[in-house]
């Protein structure tokens, strides 16, 4: 049923006028300050990411004298035109949720300076001074959940154990949370002197449920143990195919045992970025007159801006060691004697 109904957004939404994809009228009746987030993909309800995004917009919302508007687009390439119509529209503050916003943010922020805008999950090229970065550091979350897959893939077949991972596309903010975490599974390997493989793709696409899950497929009939799901619906694709070959998973970006329930009893935990929680400081920023317009807000381990989900189901099943070790593991990556490899 989630496949069928993916697959007709995906043949729906193309033809659709990206405003068609806006929430709110963008018209204001009252003297409040209006956001706007923006974005490419199908939805902000999508279990993960963006749902994350908008989490963050809702409670700024509810706290502060603002109104908001959230609009989607499966358009790519028309950045700055979507940009530009909503700094024509008086907003105050413009969220754009991606690193393929960059050029557009830096050439409509120099063309508009009585506006703010922010990058979300990506830093701008060219320093705006209305302008701001959000960062996260998600290589310190991914580390550590390697090495915990690693231990449950042995646990689970001391024969022949491996983890597999499923990447949307292969840049840097979807690397980040791969490669460290493979290196999290060598780290593993190093201590116990196991040999943990560790399989995996990249899709080319957020949006492919069904190509996420193809590739899962493929990686659990090469051996693989834990499904690692990087990446909007084609990452869940990638954990729903775990689900169904009778496998763990590990998600990204949100909690995804509560966004993504279909999936829970099988997900160890997830990386999560604090993506609700660094947006709503950043809203709460512009409407105190603080906003920091040309700097970056990063998100760590240290101030929370990352950290592992929890177990839930497997909390009974890791034992108390592992948990220990893994909390050694964060500690070292917070004070710097253990590096990520990002």
């Amino acid at each position: 049923m989630k496949r069928s109904i993916c697959a007709y957004l995906l043949l729906l939404l193309p033809v659709m006028c990206f405003m068609a994809s806006c929430s709110n009228d963008i018209t204001s009746s009252e003297n409040k300050i209006r956001v706007a987030i923006l974005a490419q993909g199908i939805t902000f309800d999508d279990r993960a990411f963006l749902q994350s995004c908008k989490a963050g917009i809702e409670r700024a919302e509810a706290d502060f004298h603002i109104e908001s508007t959230y609009c989607i687009d499966t358009v790519e390439n028309n950045y700055r035109e979507r940009l530009e119509h909503f700094s024509g529209q008086h907003f105050d503050l413009i969220l754009a949720v991606g690193y393929m916003w960059n050029d557009a943010v830096v050439q409509t922020a120099q063309m508009n300076r009585e506006i703010d805008f922010v990058l979300v999950d990506a830093e701008l090229s060219e320093p705006q001074s209305n302008a701001l970065s959000i960062l996260f550091d998600v290589d310190e979350a991914a580390y550590p959940l390697g090495f915990l897959s690693a231990w449950w893939a042995y646990s689970r077949d001391d024969d022949d154990p491996a983890v597999g991972f499923v990447g949307a596309l292969e840049i840097p903010q979807i690397r980040q949370f791969i490669e460290p975490y493979l290196n999290g599974v060598n780290h593993f390997n190093r201590e116990y002197g196991k040999s943990v493989a560790h399989y995996g793709d990249y899709a080319g696409s957020f949006i492919d449920f069904d190509l996420g899950g193809q590739i899962a497929d493929s990686l659990i009939s090469l051996g693989a143990d834990v499904i690692y799901g990087v990446g909007g619906l084609t990452g869940n694709g990638a954990l729903f195919k775990a689900k169904e070959r009778g496998k763990q998973g590990v998600g990204v970006d949100v909690d995804q045992f509560i966004s993504f329930p279909e999936v829970s009893d099988i997900l160890i935990s997830s990386a999560m970025k604090g993506l609700d929680n660094a947006i709503y400081e950043v809203v709460k920023s512009y409407v105190e007159n603080s906003f920091t317009g040309g700097s970056i807000y990063t998100g760590n381990l240290y101030n929370q801006g990352v950290k592992l989900a929890p177990y839930h189901n497997y909390e009974e099943q890791i034992p108390d060691s592992i948990i220990a070790e893994i909390n050694q593991i964060k500690a070292g990556i917070i004070n710097g004697s253990i590096s990520t490899g990002w």
